[in-house]
């Protein structure tokens, strides 16, 4: 019988010592779980970051062009381009370089459908002379066509290449170095505090309650995106479509540069409520979910009471195949008002060129394109997040088996 409990909740502070000949001091452990859970997520993101680029794609479309006004305000902060609209559908786009070169002459050119939507996210230079005038109201806002997935895909290597791929995957990987060593490295910490068995965590493989644990990941996945959020920004704003065909920013120092040059130290942290948000959901679900399961495998017994599972691939595949469709499911809205909040244009004064804040661009989402567009890019949210927690949850329990620590 105690055999078999043992194999249930998995190895033992002794066997683990027994096994690797080490004993782990808790700073040591902490430390190695802060690696380990880094090293896992920078390894998986490399291979879902395409994905991830189509998702944010996907989750941008739709969404309303700048919002034109003859008030002194929006003149100034949309002075880039002079834009003739003669309908609620159909815009003009006038050429900033042409103008700026040649004030006099006015050359109208269609703008793509995702220019639309996406014009407004590219950084604006003052021009010497603006047009803007409209045909209905003095305020218009005009809302880019969607694509769906396959056609998306060939305007993608049409125009813009396989290369578009790679984008942003720099800040990606740099984002998992700080956001997943903390949240993955920290969360049996929060589980140890929130179960009553002190900052030491749990050094005995011992499981804990599902409140616990949700708790446990809403701490450190809070903590975690909350440093981590000037990454994420840059990540977003590099994957999302330039109508320029050239990256928003050339590297990762530039990008830094650029927008604290335009907004400010308070512009690396654009988003930083709903990337917050988002990453507490994330991890609660994620570590959680995949806690819980992994449990419930290893307690399954069969008519001779015997178990059914053992810790190993098997169960960390099955487990983290739950919880990448229970994390995508429960964070696909949020995820689609991060990323477009974030992406918009601000002024000097932290204003946003479409939305005030978060809640005011889900607003504007659910108003203008329904309560179905906050999971725009679902499949492809599910198709990132789903391999992306299957690699990292099994890359951290190897690692962790590796130099004898207890699985999660």
């Amino acid at each position: 019988m105690d055999t078999q409990v043992q194999e249930r909740q998995g190895p033992t502070l002794e066997t683990t010592a027994a096994k690797t000949g080490h004993v782990w001091t808790p700073g040591q452990e902490l430390g190695a779980k802060l690696v380990f859970g880094g090293l896992g997520c920078m390894i998986a993101v490399v291979f879902t970051h395409p994905v991830d680029v189509i998702k944010t794609r996907l989750q941008l479309q739709g969404q309303a062009a700048t919002p034109l006004s003859h008030t002194s305000s929006s003149a100034s902060l949309f002075s880039a381009a002079g834009i003739k609209t003669t309908s609620a559908n159909s815009v003009l786009l006038t050429s900033s370089s042409h103008l700026a070169s040649s004030p006099s002459i006015h050359i109208s050119n269609p703008i793509h459908h995702r220019d639309a939507g996406l014009l407004a996210h590219e950084p604006l230079k003052p021009l010497r002379s603006t047009t803007v005038s409209t045909t209905a109201t003095a305020t218009t806002a005009t809302t880019a066509r969607a694509l769906r997935l396959v056609p998306l895909l060939r305007e993608i290597m049409r125009n813009e290449g396989p290369r578009v791929f790679v984008a942003g995957l720099a800040p990606a990987v740099l984002r998992e170095s700080i956001y997943s060593t903390i949240r993955f490295g920290s969360y049996d910490l929060f589980k140890g505090i929130y179960s009553g068995m002190g900052s030491a965590g749990l050094q005995g493989g011992q499981e804990t309650s599902t409140l616990v644990k949700l708790f446990s990941g809403l701490t450190s996945g809070m903590i975690g995106s909350a440093i981590a959020n000037p990454t994420d920004l840059i990540k977003v704003r590099l994957q999302a479509f330039s109508p320029s065909g050239k990256p928003r920013y050339a590297s990762i120092a530039g990008a830094c540069k650029s927008i604290y040059l335009e907004e400010g130290i308070p512009g690396l942290y654009r988003g930083v409520v709903p990337t917050a948000a988002r990453a507490m959901v994330v991890t609660a679900s994620q570590l959680a979910s995949y806690d819980t399961t992994k449990h419930w495998l290893l307690k399954l017994q069969d008519q001779k009471g015997e178990t059914r599972f053992k810790e190993g691939y098997l169960v960390h595949f099955c487990a983290s195949t739950v919880a990448g469709l229970v994390c995508s499911i429960s964070t696909s809205p949020i995820d689609t008002v991060k990323v477009r909040y974030m992406n918009q244009q601000f002024s000097a004064n932290g204003q946003g060129a479409l939305y005030r804040s978060a809640i005011d661009c889900a607003i504007k989402t659910v108003q203008r394109e329904g309560p179905l567009a906050l999971y725009k890019g679902f499949l492809m949210c599910w198709l990132r997040l789903g391999p992306h927690t299957m690699l990292s949850l099994m890359i951290f329990e190897k690692f962790r088996s590796w130099v004898g620590l207890n699985p999660v």
